[in-house]
């Protein structure tokens, strides 16, 4: 067997081997048979011609009178004639009065073979009789019994014994032989090509089996083609029947912890995602470098209370779902936005374009005015918004949208504010100088990673998270990723960054051999040069690349699954452990991770917020450790600052942690 389990050369090779020994005992038996049946018919042939020219010649002897010179004068004219081998006249008293003998006429035959198919030694007797007993030598009928080959002559005068030349018959059968030697070789070389090109289907076919069987081992679900075999085929198609059913079980299970996170992150009464679920879903919009600028609107509904007092519970959460219906159909028809309500009376609508905030408060305050379930007497709706957002964290730009609000409550109740200048590209220069000292650092090497500790239930490193700082200023500050990363991929510079990082986590790996992880952009995997600088470095890399851990994201549109897919068996082979980081948008996704070759799946904290006292949050996280666990992955917590929560998150099965609640490694 080969090394990856399916049939290899050698088994090939042993195979072909067996099947041509096979072959051979069975054709060289055959011949065997023939030669040795050849052999008696061949003896019987020399038995029954010796006699007859023994009888010829002992008739023309014995027409001679008892003339012995004439007679030796005939046998030696007859003898030299051919075809006789020996020729011996003996008298009456069994003296020898002639003894002729010549070598065997068995020229290019080998002396094995012609022992082989016509033994020498088959001798013919004939008596010859006294004078006048014999008969005119026309007369053959009355020679009667010519002998039996053991010198009995009866009252004969004499005795001929003669033994015949086997060479014409040795040859014939000699040159038929290599004929038949000649068909076997042609022969078996056909059955050995037929045999080939069985083998070779075979091969495929058992391959392919094993291939899948081995996906199936690491959790992947993969289907086979049906190859033509029929017993690999019944196999192949019960694995694929396992395969279509697991996949449906995991799909099932994937609708219940969809179901589940609704219900745990979800407002009952609005059908909106809570605040935490809803500032985890702005901190991805915000902070997606290769999107564009984004744009907050916070939705005020004031006076919540009175108006509850006036027009009752039921009236009011009408209000809100009018409301709240508005947002999703935001959602529904603009890639890429979310909603939420942040608390009470206030909801909020995240967008990925700029420059439609206040084009969307005042479409928004028609359809509310039009609306029958929010014209209520006494209800108001305040609209404050912020503009151009990007790389900035997502407290900051809900402190800037909240600060427009209040100012919306003291105008015309629609205010929107510009963004807080949080990141680089907005001072003197502009965007393209900052780009260029970007580069120029990445260049000149002014780049450092700064871990943190992702730690399993026994507090043991699983490997640290690395995270990429620049230095602009030669001796100055090195500036986190949020401050700097949105200007570095609008510059197209993320596989340059991308390759920065990987460099420098293996550089630390070689230092002191602890595992490393850093995050691939998704421009770092789409660009094909990129990709392959990427491999070459994790080979070159040899055994350090094993304790080294890839991350990308799972976000929809985010990354091209089948270059994913391309990329991480690259990265597997090299022996690096592949991650997602899991935004939490939908449980149904994550069956596809399976097919791409993933490990583990990395969880944000805001989709674990209130773990440990919330039933239905606890019971959506255990069920999606279910489905990540059920599917072969290993589920990682990021950012848990709350001990509860860990020891929770520990208790409901995770494999590893990071974030503030996480003691230090034991190592």
């Amino acid at each position: 067997m080969s090394g990856d389990g399916a049939p290899g050369p050698r088994f090939t090779k042993r195979l072909a081997l067996l099947v041509l020994a096979l072959l051979v005992a069975a054709l060289a038996a055959g011949w065997a048979i023939q030669a040795f049946g050849a052999r008696a018919a061949l003896r019987q042939q020399q038995e029954q011609a010796a006699h007859e020219v023994a009888a010829l010649l002992a008739a023309a002897l014995g027409a001679l009178r008892g003339d012995a010179t004439a007679q030796e004068r005939l046998a030696r004219a007859q003898f030299a004639r051919g075809g006789l081998r020996r020729l011996e006249l003996d008298r009456a008293d069994g003296s020898r009065r002639l003894d002729l003998a010549r070598d065997d006429d068995v020229d290019g035959v080998p002396a094995w073979f012609a022992d082989l198919v016509s033994p020498p030694g088959v001798w013919a007797v004939a008596p010859l009789g006294d004078v006048g007993d014999v008969g005119d030598v026309g007369d053959v009928g009355d020679v009667g019994d010519v002998g039996d080959g053991t010198g009995e002559t009866g009252d004969a005068a004499g005795a001929l014994r003669v033994q015949l030349q086997r060479g014409d018959a040795v040859r014939a059968l000699w040159h038929a032989a290599l004929m038949t030697v000649v068909l076997v070789a042609l022969a078996v070389a056909v059955a050995l090509w037929v045999l080939d090109r069985a083998l070779r289907g075979w091969r495929r076919a058992l391959d392919s089996a094993v291939t899948q069987a081995r996906a199936i081992g690491q959790g992947r679900l993969v289907s086979a083609v049906e190859p033509a075999v029929p017993e690999l085929r019944d196999v192949t198609r019960a694995m694929n029947t396992m395969v279509r059913q697991w996949r449906e079980r995991l799909q099932a299970q994937a609708d219940d912890v969809a179901r589940l996170q609704r219900q745990a992150q979800t407002d009952a009464v609005t059908g909106l995602a809570m605040r935490e679920p809803f500032v985890a879903r702005l901190g991805g919009l915000l902070s997606d470098a290769h999107a564009p600028p984004g744009a907050l609107l916070i939705v005020r509904v004031p006076r919540l209370g009175r108006l509850n007092e006036m027009h009752g519970r039921e009236a009011v959460d009408r209000l809100l779902g009018a409301v709240a219906d508005l947002l999703l159909t935001y959602v529904e028809r603009v890639p890429g936005s979310c909603a939420g309500r942040l608390n009470g009376s206030d909801f909020a609508l995240g967008l990925p374009a700029v420059g439609i905030v206040r084009e969307s408060a005042e479409s928004l305050r028609s359809a509310l005015g039009a609306a029958p379930a929010a014209r209520l007497a006494g209800a108001e709706f305040l609209f404050g918004g912020c503009d151009g957002l990007r790389g900035i964290a997502p407290g900051a730009a809900l402190a800037a949208a909240d600060a427009a609000l209040a100012d919306a409550e003291a105008g015309d109740g629609i205010t929107v504010a510009a963004a807080p200048d949080a990141a680089l590209g907005s001072g003197a220069g502009g965007a393209r100088a900052w780009r260029e000292r970007i580069a120029q650092a990445l260049t000149q090497g002014q780049v450092r990673l700064v871990a943190t500790a992702v730690v399993d239930a026994r507090g043991t490193l699983v490997h640290l998270e690395s995270a990429l700082q620049v230095q602009l200023e030669p001796g100055g500050t090195y500036l986190e990723a949020r401050r700097w990363l949105a200007l570095a991929a609008r510059g197209r510079l993320m596989p340059d960054v991308d390759l920065a990082a990987v460099d420098l986590a293996l550089r630390a790996i070689a230092a002191d051999g602890r595992a490393r992880c850093v995050r691939v952009a998704p421009q770092s995997v789409a660009d094909v040069a990129a990709a392959s600088a990427l491999q070459s470095r994790l080979e070159a890399a040899g055994a350090d690349a094993g304790r080294l851990a890839i991350e990308c994201s799972d976000s929809a549109g985010a990354v091209d699954r089948n270059a994913l897919r391309q990329v991480a068996a690259g990265w597997r082979r090299a022996g690096v452990t592949v991650g997602v980081w899991h935004a939490g948008v939908s449980a149904r996704t994550l069956p596809r991770l399976e097919e791409i070759g993933v490990d583990y799946v990395k969880v944000d904290a805001s989709h674990l917020r209130g773990v440990a006292d919330d039933d239905a949050v606890r019971g959506y996280v255990r069920s999606l450790v279910a489905l990540l666990h059920g599917l072969g992955l290993r589920a990682y917590a990021a950012g848990v600052d709350d001990t509860r929560e860990l020891a929770a998150l520990w208790a409901l099965g995770f494999d590893a942690a990071a974030g503030d609640a996480v003691a230090g490694p034991r190592e």
